[in-house]
């Protein structure tokens, strides 16, 4: 596929949206999922099961999503890079 597609639907029309585009938006949804959620809640857990304060844990968890999400059009730039053709 040569040119760039992207997923928007207007007034429920669906001429454009192949299996292809379907495929590739739920790889896209998920990899971005799983970037934003993993590495927090990992952190949180390890560091809780290390004796943290479960406060201070879920702090440390949440700042660390956040901060991944500042640098969430980097990171999706960089997988439609690697998910294109």
């Amino acid at each position: 596929m040569g040119s760039r597609q992207a997923l928007k639907f207007k007034s429920g029309s669906f001429e454009n949206l192949t299996p292809e585009l379907v495929a590739r938006s739920m790889w896209m949804s998920t990899a971005l999922a799983m970037i934003f959620a993993l590495p927090p809640v990992g952190l949180f857990i390890g560091l809780y099961q290390s004796g943290v304060s479960i406060a201070i844990a879920a702090a440390i968890g949440f700042g660390i999503h956040f901060a991944i999400l500042a640098f969430s059009k980097k990171i999706s730039s960089g997988l439609v890079k690697l998910f294109e053709d």
